[in-house]
């Protein structure tokens, strides 16, 4: 597929980035220096012009050959312009539009915007990502593979865990309807993992419908439920995060801005809306954040999550959930001790993955290197073999079997059948080998 990609920012790199491993990739950058950039690092053309101006949006179409464009600027109505003058004059192109305004976002998906085909909204994701995980006490992480109706959850292993730690993954009662995908030990990956014995400190990695996933999170056990969460920043996220989160929990928002706080307060009929710094000790510990089940931290700072998260941790809070938005500090939160850090770009790149990379069937991308998921249709090399008949290469495992509505977690007996898809866990595997067999084009997620 040939797309354009207007706006190289934050968000318009990682989705030029993301595609350009599979699709042929045009730029459209007004900024010198930027347009510059992306030229030395990506394998894309780029264009230095003005992306919103139509003789320059029309001529790029024609000669570029365009099937999509993917507006990715600052502001949500420069996209949607974008998109709409794209349709215009191409009514058979497919358009994305980049927007940060949940208002946007609802009235985008009920059709109202006929420009746009399709709304990314980093900031959406992001916020129910952080929602989704503050509602399981034990999740560090949480995907949602889409259409499929299936989730992806790792799970942390605790001291606290003692009904679990020492036990045997097979020995485990795992609810019907998931199934444990990898237990991770620091660098660790343990694929074949039925007879790996758990320790305090494993991330447990788990597949299934999203219901069976919150009765593993159960099975697990958990010292209270969490039923307050102190939410740090109000913005975007975190204002978006607590609308998820207010019917469910009891919400406390801490937000800098006086007149953002007084809108907040507005908004909300039943959460608790304080105006002061997020940063600021005294605030947090009057506020009894260190109490809260969950906290989570969302301003549009990296530097202030950092500092709230490890605040909020030294203050005693069972769990912080924090945000950030450049790449490079995924292993500083790391280091820091901080468990659940939602990266601002491995979302949008999720998110490009799942929806638009279909003719490389990969699905998402998660938290090691070399690691992915991916669909595949069964092959006429191994339709009516079982499963425990066929030799997959080192690293690969076929999680579930989706044959019509049913979802089948497959056994060494289970019989593959034509018509069937399967979902592939893969992790630095032998990927010639996963293209033989299923006669697909799989490059594995980095």
């Amino acid at each position: 597929m040939k797309i354009i990609v207007v706006g190289a920012g934050s968000v318009g790199y990682t989705v030029a980035e993301t595609l350009s491993s599979v699709h042929n990739v045009l730029v459209i950058e007004g900024d010198g220096s930027r347009a510059d950039n992306i030229k030395d690092l990506l394998n894309v053309s780029v264009l230095h012009e003005d992306g919103t101006n139509p003789h320059v949006l029309r001529d790029s179409i024609i000669k570029h050959g365009a099937d999509m464009v993917i507006s990715s600027l600052p502001n949500d109505d420069t996209n949607l312009f974008v998109c709409m003058t794209a349709k215009m004059m191409f009514p058979d192109i497919k358009t994305v539009a980049r927007v940060r305004h949940p208002d946007f976002i609802q009235y985008a998906n009920d059709g109202t915007f006929k420009g746009a085909d399709q709304i990314l909204s980093p900031e959406y994701l992001s916020a129910r990502k952080l929602a989704l995980i503050s509602q399981m006490e034990n999740a560090i992480d949480y995907e949602d593979l889409g259409k499929v109706n299936l989730v992806v959850v790792t799970f942390l292993v605790t001291k606290a865990h003692t009904n679990i730690i020492g036990k045997i993954v097979i020995n485990l009662p795992i609810p019907e309807g998931c199934k444990i995908v990898t237990v991770n030990r620091g660098d660790e990956v343990i694929i074949n993992n039925e007879t790996t014995e758990l320790h305090a400190g494993d991330g447990i990695c788990v597949i299934g419908d999203p219901e069976s996933v919150k009765k593993f999170n159960k099975m697990l056990g958990y010292e209270r439920e969490a039923k307050e969460v102190a939410i740090l920043g109000g913005g975007a996220i975190g204002s978006q995060a607590a609308k998820m989160l207010e019917d469910k929990m009891y919400v406390k928002i801490i937000e800098t801005d006086y007149e953002k706080s007084r809108k907040l307060a507005r908004d909300f009929s039943s959460a608790l809306v304080i105006n002061a710094s997020a940063v600021d000790p005294h605030t947090l510990r009057a506020e009894n954040v260190g109490r809260a089940d969950v906290v989570i931290s969302a301003t549009d700072s990296d530097e202030m999550n950092l500092l709230a998260s490890l605040m909020a941790m030294e203050m005693g809070a069972r769990k912080v959930v924090s945000r950030y938005t450049k790449k490079e500090y995924k292993d500083v939160f790391r280091f820091t001790g901080i468990q659940v850090a939602i990266g601002y770009h491995l979302e949008i790149a999720n998110e490009i993955t799942k929806t638009m990379i279909s003719d490389e069937n990969s699905i998402l991308k998660i938290r090691h290197n070399g690691e992915a998921f991916f669909s595949a249709q069964v092959s006429d090399i191994i339709a009516g073999k079982r499963m425990g008949d066929i030799r997959l290469p080192d690293g690969a495992k076929v999680l579930c079997i989706l044959r019509g509505e049913e979802k089948i977690y497959p056994r060494l007996d289970t019989k593959l059948a034509n018509g069937d898809t399967v979902l592939i866990f893969a992790f630095r595997s032998n990927i010639s080998k996963l293209k033989k067999m299923f006669e697909i084009n799989v490059s594995p997620s980095t």
